[in-house]
Parts: structure tokens; C-alpha cells; sequence
């Protein structure tokens, strides 16, 4: 290939010309995101705007120093064999609390060791729904980091999620997946007393106790409105009763709403309990002769869920919440349009668990009455 050296710009088409398309379409992720640091970016948007001290909030801070850091060195069976300089981070202080901090204190790229074009590569991982190890391929970095980064990611989404609110003509219904202890067999054995296999066994033999088996489905309530918004939460084992769509809807729909759903009674109480318009379906009547209201909306909302959890064969319980909203965001992606978008709402999330923190999460996250054989 020869090339022109003569224009800069001449040079960058010729290059560009020799692109198959999924490298154009690397480089205008990276063109797009335009973050060379961490540090710059959460300093433009936390030092210079809202909040400035993660303890009180304050924007009375000065600078306090520097902080050198490491990054650890370990062999092939995870033992630290030495470690790493990789740069100093500016530390500030608060003059009214007091506390010293960083600028990416209590945020999730706090004890980051990934660079801005590994992270992004990561968003757009979770926004392709790429599984772990094609995350970790994109991202050049671990199957654990992918993994983690995957939930920190979307355990940020749960704030805006918690604005949501439904207006106008919404519908409404609710929908199950199985309970799963996948990844961790022991709480399997703690609810029921055995394995997998030796329950599948027990049903078999005794097929007068599959009935029970329907005890055992996580309910998960949904609601979606003309505008788009939509909310999907996971709140009890079992039927859904008019306590757990009041828990599920309370705070996210608006007055004088108008709401779609099928002939459960526990939707009548909870409107007359909200103060809600309801208008009910049969299952086999799907809308009425003006054609605004109808439940066309929300089963199909339930048809495309379905359709995008089945590639991941089963999804535990415990991380069911954060899959419904990965879900909700590649339905809705176009609020993020770029990295840059996505990177800004991050900075403004003062939300960090760590890994530790999200793997004890309760097995099953919601209070339940456990019934054992």
C-alpha cells in the first residue's frame, strides 16, 4: 500500500479507505468517546459542578497531595509475586467535614485498573449482549473483570430506573421465570434439602408434587406507557398479589393515569387502592374498538424478554433484577447514543459494591416463607 505523506488528512483517508468495516466501526467508538483519562473526566463533572466531597457534598475542597498507585503482579495461580507504579491521582480535602478523598471516590470506576477504550469497549459489550468471554476478548482483560464490570455497570442503571415514572395510558401485567441458584449449588441444596438432580429425581417418582412446583417461579411485575418507559421488577415467589403490584407500582405511576391489563382481581384492588382508571381485558380480547387502549404493548414487551433470556440457559435469581434492566436498556438504548453519554452518567452515580459485595447477595432477594419436601 503506498501512501501520501504530503496532507494529514489525505493520509487519514487513504487509511480509512483500507478498513474492513468492523475496524470503522472500532475507530468511530473510540472518535466518539473522546476520554483520554478517568480522572480528567469525573474532575470536569464532580469537581466543577454538583457535589464535590463525597461525605458532606460541599464545594469548599482544596488539594491535599498525591497518591502513588500500584497494581499488583501475580503469577499463573494468582499468587502476588511484586508490583507495578502506574501513575499518582490528585487528593483533595474538605475543609468543612474534613475527609480526604480522590476524584473517582464512590463512584464505579473507584479501584479501577482499566483504561477509558477498555471500559467503552465494555459498554458496548453490554450493549451488544456479547456473553462474558467475548466481553473479556473485546476488553483484553480477565473473565472476572468482564464479569464484574458487566455488574457494575448495571447496578448503575438502578437509579434512573427508580425515576421512572409510567403516565398516561400504561398497561400493565405481570410474568415468571424459574428460581435459579445457578452458580452456586449449595443454596440449591439449602432451599430444598437437595440437588438439582435429585429433585428432578423426587418429581418424577412423585408426580402428584410437581403442582408444587409452581411456588417456585420468580413473579416479576411490568408495566410499559406510549412514551416507551418501561419497568420490570422482580418481587415475590408465587402468585402475584394486589401487595406486591403496590409495591412494585407505587411510586411510579403517575395521577389520572389510565391503566391496561388483563382480569386479575388483584389489579382492582390496587387501582381503587392508587386511585387508577383501570380498563380490563379478556385473554382472547387483546383491544377495543378505538384501538388506544389495548394490552398489545405489554405482551409483546413480554415475547421479546422472553426471547432475549433465552441465550443465557437460566440466569440466577439473585442477579435477576440486573439482567431485566440490561434488558430494558438495549430495548431503550437510544437515551445513551454514545459512549460519552454513558461515561457522564457514570460519573454522576456515586453507587461502588464490590465484587465481594455482589456475590453474598442474598440467593433469593425478596422476603420468602421456604418450603421444603
Amino acid at each position: 500500500m503506498e501512501l501520501n505523506h504530503e496532507k494529514p488528512l489525505e493520509l487519514i483517508d487513504q487509511l480509512i479507505g483500507h478498513l474492513n468495516p468492523d475496524e470503522r466501526k472500532t475507530l468511530v467508538r473510540k472518535l466518539n468517546m473522546g476520554i483520554s483519562s478517568i480522572n480528567d473526566l469525573m474532575k470536569s463533572n464532580r469537581m466543577e459542578k454538583e457535589h464535590a466531597c463525597v461525605k458532606c457534598g460541599c464545594l469548599n475542597i482544596v488539594k491535599f497531595g498525591m497518591v502513588k498507585r500500584y497494581h499488583a503482579i501475580k503469577d499463573k495461580d494468582g499468587n502476588k509475586i511484586g508490583s507495578k507504579f502506574v501513575g499518582e491521582h490528585q487528593r483533595y480535602k474538605c475543609k468543612d467535614c474534613g475527609s480526604t478523598f480522590t476524584s473517582t471516590a464512590k463512584s464505579v470506576f473507584y479501584h479501577s485498573h482499566l483504561r477509558p477504550d477498555q471500559i467503552s469497549e465494555v459498554i458496548n459489550a453490554v450493549t451488544d449482549r456479547k456473553s462474558i468471554r467475548d466481553s473479556a476478548e473485546l476488553c483484553n482483560c480477565s473473565t472476572k473483570t468482564a464479569f464484574r464490570w458487566r455488574h457494575r455497570l448495571l447496578d448503575s442503571l438502578t437509579i434512573p430506573n427508580e425515576k421512572v415514572v409510567l403516565g398516561g395510558i400504561l398497561e400493565a401485567d405481570e410474568t415468571s421465570f424459574n428460581l435459579s441458584f445457578k452458580g452456586n449449588p449449595w443454596n440449591h441444596l439449602v432451599y430444598y434439602g437437595m440437588c438439582a438432580e435429585e429433585l428432578r429425581t423426587y418429581y418424577i417418582k412423585h408426580p402428584e408434587k410437581t403442582p408444587r412446583a409452581l411456588n417456585d417461579m420468580v413473579n416479576v411485575c411490568c408495566g410499559i406507557d406510549h412514551n416507551k418507559e418501561a419497568l420490570a421488577i422482580p418481587t415475590n415467589l408465587g402468585k402475584c398479589r394486589t401487595k406486591h403490584l403496590v409495591q412494585a407500582f407505587d411510586t411510579h405511576i403517575e395521577q389520572r393515569s389510565i391503566m391496561c391489563s388483563d382480569k386479575n382481581t388483584a389489579y382492582v384492588k390496587m387501582c381503587n387502592q392508587m386511585k387508577i382508571a383501570l380498563v380490563q381485558f379478556k385473554s382472547d380480547d387483546y383491544t377495543t374498538k378505538s384501538g388506544d387502549l389495548s394490552i398489545q404493548r405489554i405482551n409483546n414487551y413480554h415475547s421479546n424478554m422472553k426471547f432475549w433470556f433465552k441465550p443465557f440457559r437460566g440466569v440466577a435469581t439473585k442477579y435477576l433484577r440486573n439482567y431485566l434492566l440490561w434488558f430494558n436498556f438495549v430495548l431503550w438504548s437510544k437515551k445513551f447514543d454514545t459512549n460519552r453519554k454513558f461515561f457522564e452518567h457514570l460519573t454522576h452515580i456515586m453507587k461502588y459494591d464490590k465484587m465481594v459485595e455482589i456475590q453474598k447477595r442474598p440467593a433469593i432477594p425478596f422476603p420468602v416463607r421456604r418450603n421444603y419436601i
